[in-house]
């Protein structure tokens, strides 16, 4: 990326630091926008002169991630039921082995054991809950968009709509607390992680999974990178960078690694050939009708379905290949996603 020369001393709205090492002084990197749903804001990214930590500037506050997550995230026509079919899914025979070919086992709440308690920061639809349920779990979430209010009391979920901060669920403590892509979404996360230091059992653990801005598929997208993500994404974190402000807040790493779900390299190789526009939604990101062809005409009704199953094994043959080569991304640690597992160091 082309580094701009300017040096910045503030970092904007709720945000005084690097979170990484505290450090006051970011030289902007670019201006950038949300090519995905639209939002007309116009941003910057912005990298820590001491460690190299990038963050979006201007940082967002607490209060204004509900209205921007109602307005532009695409969670108000979730179907309740399709949840449920979905969850009943995590429990089944094979059910790891599908996740960790599809990439789709950087979530926290697999790591749950059966009679523990679970608290998911950042639940969105609430599937997590539902799934943590399934493993025999007892589950609670939080979550700032309030179209997932809906969802939770069709459900029966225990979900707080607001922040981590307004002390949800008063006297509960957790064995887990997951936090899926999140902590890249939080304006301040050292202010988090304190907070979630105080919500864990002496002996629980705090799993947290986020885009790797190190990863192979970054460096082949550049400015392009679906997991940019502005202005949702606020921080860009690195394996080694996350470690460091781990350290720094009382916990200890058990486990990192990488670990890339396959649809997010499909939808990386489609955006790469998108050109989105400032304050306009990418029709990529849209929800589209998967309502087969009809045809009157049986000879072209013959040629279309020919033509569709050609399409589907080129499309399973690129899934396969995609799908070989991330797990290789993700044993030597160049996957998209990082999941740490974490300790209070107080345990050792």
């Amino acid at each position: 990326m082309k580094k701009n020369t300017k040096v910045n001393r503030a970092f904007g709205k709720g945000l005084t630091c690097c979170p990484v090492c505290t450090n006051i002084e970011t030289t902007t990197v670019r201006p950038v926008f949300d090519d995905r749903y639209g939002c007309p804001d116009m941003f910057s990214l912005v990298r820590c002169n001491a460690c190299g930590h990038i963050m979006t500037s201007p940082a967002l506050q607490e209060d204004e991630l509900g209205g921007l997550y109602s307005t532009y995230y695409p969670r108000k026509n979730v179907v309740s039921a399709d949840l449920v079919a979905v969850a009943k899914e995590a429990a089944e025979p094979w059910a790891r082995l599908y996740r960790w070919w599809g990439g789709t086992n950087n979530q926290g709440q697999y790591m749950v054991s059966r009679g523990q308690v679970m608290l998911d920061v950042g639940c969105g639809s609430g599937l997590s809950l539902l799934e943590a349920q399934e493993l025999g779990a007892e589950a609670y979430g939080i979550e700032a968009d309030p179209n997932i209010r809906r969802i939770a009391d069709e459900l029966g979920l225990r979900v707080h709509i607001g922040s981590l901060h307004d002390q949800p669920f008063p006297g509960v403590s957790f064995d887990l607390i997951v936090l899926n892509q999140v902590i890249e979404h939080i304006p301040d996360p050292s202010i988090a992680l304190v907070a979630l230091k105080e919500r864990l059992k002496p002996t629980g653990r705090l799993v947290l999974v986020f885009p790797n801005r190190r990863s192979f598929w970054q460096r082949l997208s550049g400015a392009k990178w679906i997991n940019w993500h502005i202005p949702y994404h606020l921080h860009h974190f690195d394996a080694n960078g996350f470690k460091v402000f781990a350290q720094r807040h009382g916990f200890r790493v058990i486990r990192q690694k990488t670990i890339t779900p396959n649809i997010w390299s499909i939808l990386q190789l489609r955006a790469v050939r998108q050109s989105p526009e400032p304050g306009m939604p990418s029709t990529m990101w849209e929800v589209k009708s998967a309502a087969p062809v009809v045809s009157s005409d049986l000879g072209k009704s013959l040629i279309l379905s020919s033509q569709r199953i050609l399409r589907g094994l080129l499309k399973r043959a690129t899934f396969v290949g995609l799908a070989i080569l991330n797990r290789v991304l993700d044993m030597v640690g160049q996957g998209d996603s990082i999941l740490v597992e974490l300790q209070i160091k107080e345990t050792q």
